[in-house]
């Protein structure tokens, strides 16, 4: 129930579009757990970065289009929490997409709105146009078209490109031998020495090195004029700018310096471009948490059951009532704990958060701070609106320029009993023993090296780069210059020279 018809209308439709898959699948889901003698609650996560039951999921499927993305974030926040690092920038990729976000003072950024089924999903007020815009909260993320399976190709003016199409899972990069007769971003780190043809997957998926060799040679070098290891190593620099851009759109275009954050790096890919990503922004220290590959899942063992409710107030800040204010958000609260309690959360297990949207007066969009517990305060909202405008865009408005309240926001939170993020997290296998080094190519300047390979154990001691961590689920690339070491937590910390 807020202002602008256009952004309502278009979720209202994307939410009816959606409806009839999501609540098919859900009710199939629910069925076979049943059958399977699984009777506890199915829970989903939201792109706010909250769990819903899959009921309400199935008649507002809208909540949940982003919800892979946000489990990574989500994740990143408890372990953030729990390490106390205070300026996080996650970075995710896998094989068809990148995502990134920001994790500051412990807490998600969330967005508005958004954009989906562009080149581009970003919650941005400076990118609009592009996809179908959706009027619900979601962690504010930037989802760029560039990962493992991205297509790596030469337009007709002779410039490499990447992407933004992708091989998919089938037939999938020239290296898995599925048919693939397309360069991609894996087949250039597969021949650039990144990956070992022997280990992916622990193994289980053999890569055709040879097979990638001859094809990247004959679509993209000989073209090129290039030695191979030029041309892999031009894809994997294109891929990596590519991917910057979504940390820019959560980084700069908010009003944040990347160079004071740590860059959160997980997904099958993100380990490997991370290092050389932070180094073309600045950031000098990279955190590679435990089974990166999978971490995205371990952001819904974190995640608390939310609701968001919100409707539009607008109200000169210095004409309101702070009584009436406050009573439009008791009446979300109340809402939002009636709808826990119904889900078995009360007590002190049911916690309100409130917010609110504001802009100055005349302005067309908004910015959203929190409220703390307690009385309604006028003033606090007015100033923290000004150092957060101040944040974002470099300067606020004068005493003179009056702020507006445009929307209030309340998320019933619904809590666990104690904590589920573990003090580490331990790989049920064993990890096998390293294979011998080889070579890996570190660019033109650098050239070739003999490059140590590691498992993350052998990090319990600081090592100096360049070398390989390899793991069943990613592959950590450490380059000349950089060191590694293992921190409590098992998250591998890399501080760029």
């Amino acid at each position: 129930p807020e202002i602008k018809e256009y952004e309502r209308t278009s979720t209202t439709v994307v939410n009816a579009y959606v409806t009839p898959i999501v609540s098919s699948y859900l009710r199939a889901l629910r069925k076979g757990l049943d059958r399977a003698g699984v009777p506890a609650r199915l829970l989903l996560m939201q792109s706010n970065g909250g769990l819903t039951t899959d009921t309400a999921a199935a008649e507002r499927p809208i909540h949940i289009i982003e919800s892979g993305p946000a489990g990574g974030v989500v994740g990143a926040q408890a372990l953030a929490r729990a390490r106390g690092l205070q300026k996080l920038i996650t970075f995710d990729m896998g094989g068809t997409t990148a995502k990134a976000s920001i994790v500051e003072d412990g807490e998600v950024t969330r967005a508005a709105e958004y954009s989906v089924g562009a080149g581009i999903v970003i919650g941005s007020r400076l990118l609009t146009g592009a996809g179908y815009t959706l009027k619900v909260p979601a962690i504010d993320l930037a989802e760029v078209g560039a990962g493992g399976g991205s297509l790596v190709w030469i337009d007709p003016a002779g410039a490499l490109q990447v992407g933004p199409q992708s091989a998919g899972a089938s037939p999938g990069p020239v290296c898995y031998g599925k048919g693939g007769d397309t360069p991609t971003v894996t087949d250039a780190n597969l021949l650039l020495g990144y990956l070992n043809p022997a280990h992916l997957v622990g193994g289980a998926l053999k890569l055709d090195a040879e097979k990638a060799h001859d094809i990247f040679n004959e679509r993209i070098a000989r073209p090129l004029r290039m030695p191979l290891e030029r041309a892999a190593h031009g894809a994997h620099l294109i891929a990596a700018s590519n991917m910057i851009r979504a940390i820019k759109a959560v980084s700069t275009e908010r009003g944040r310096d990347p160079r004071e954050f740590a860059l959160f790096a997980f997904g099958g890919n993100g380990p490997v471009f991370a290092c050389g990503m932070a180094a073309a922004l600045g950031m000098k220290r990279i955190v590679v948490p435990p089974s990166a590959g999978l971490f995205s899942s371990f952001g819904l063992l974190y995640a608390d059951v939310e609701h968001h409710y919100s409707r539009t107030f607008r109200r000169l800040l210095r004409q309101a009532d702070a009584h009436e204010i406050a009573r439009a958000w008791d009446a979300l609260a109340r809402q939002a704990l009636d709808q826990l309690a119904v889900e078995g959360f009360a007590g002190a297990h049911a916690k309100i958060r409130r917010s609110a949207s504001l802009h100055y007066h005349g302005q067309t969009y908004e910015l959203t701070v929190p409220l703390p517990d307690g009385p309604v305060d006028l003033h606090y909202l007015e100033e923290a609106f000004g150092r957060e405008h101040e944040k974002t865009y470099g300067h606020r408005a004068g005493a003179d320029e009056p702020v507006e309240l445009v929307a209030i926001q309340a998320v019933g939170l619904g809590l666990h009993e104690g904590t589920n993020v573990p003090e580490r997290v331990r790989p049920s296998r064993p990890e096998p023993a390293p294979p011998p080094p080889r070579r890996a190519y570190f660019g033109a300047e650098t050239g070739w090296l003999e490059t140590p390979i590691l498992r993350r154990s052998d990090l319990s001691t600081a090592r100096a780069g360049p070398l390989i961590v390899e793991e069943y689920d990613a592959t950590c690339v450490v380059p000349p210059g950089a060191t590694a070491e293992l921190d409590a937590g098992g998250n591998i910390l890399i501080e760029l020279g």
